[in-house]
């Protein structure tokens, strides 16, 4: 089956230049291609749109307000000039960021992101063929797939919407894929602090304020998570009198 496609975008050059690169691809069926979210509506109510290629700033109605109005979004691809607005794009979830100018290169993994998400049994970039193993990650990370054991593992960092993983022998592996998809992968030694920070607790070396201090790396404990960081540190017999 096509998967069935929606550009939004106020500039007349930026809809021509996807809507090319949407030709490109056999598996893409352009729908339509909207000037603005609020001409997109119609289209997402009546439509089984499964990829927004969105603008952010736009006239009306922003890209990213678009999205947060929607109840079941589609895959949503950011197409935008703008890079401050990473961080925000990935608390929503959005599949990739693209920056303007757009080359078909760039644009074509991310529709490959998409096509392996609507696979069967396949989380991106976290994914295997087969059910994932309960003492490893593999992770897609500069066109490699890369075994982490989970033991190995001191702290996950959310950066815009790459999370960046350290482990005990000081390497550092960048993947595009959000903290929250992230989280649900990770056995109960995983704890969220911060909704950039995901830490292993059997690395903590010490806690001191809301800073946690693993090895040679430091993370910070939110006000909202603080208490019931403690009470889980509190259960695995951590805290003393």
């Amino acid at each position: 089956m096509k998967i069935k496609c929606l550009i939004i975008d106020d500039e007349h050059i930026a809809r021509k230049i996807l809507s090319d690169y949407v030709g490109k691809v056999p598996e893409l069926e352009l729908v339509a291609s909207c000037s603005s979210a609020l001409q997109a509506l119609n289209y997402i109510k009546n439509d089984n749109i499964d990829i927004l290629f969105l603008d952010i700033q736009m006239p009306d109605v922003s890209g990213l307000d678009f999205l947060k109005i929607l109840p079941n979004r589609p895959a949503a691809i950011l197409t935008t000039a703008y890079s401050e607005y990473a961080v925000q794009s990935y608390e929503l979830d959005v599949v990739d960021y693209l920056l303007k100018p757009i080359d078909f290169d760039r644009f074509y993994k991310a529709v490959i992101k998409v096509i392996s998400l609507k696979g069967p049994k396949v989380i991106y970039p976290l994914t295997t063929s087969q059910p994932q193993p309960t003492d490893k990650l593999f992770i897609k990370a500069n066109s490699k797939i890369i075994s982490v054991a989970f033991k190995d593992i001191i702290v996950i960092n959310g950066q815009g919407p790459y999370v960046q993983l350290i482990t005990v022998h000081n390497r550092k592996i960048m993947t595009l894929q959000s903290m929250s998809k992230l989280e649900e992968l990770l056995p109960a030694n995983f704890h969220r602090i911060h909704r950039s920070h995901i830490v292993n607790i059997n690395h903590i070396e010490s806690i001191d304020g809301n800073m946690v201090k693993l090895k040679d790396h430091t993370a910070v404990v939110s006000k909202n998570k603080r208490d019931e960081f403690l009470k889980l540190i509190d259960r695995h017999n951590l805290l003393g009198e």
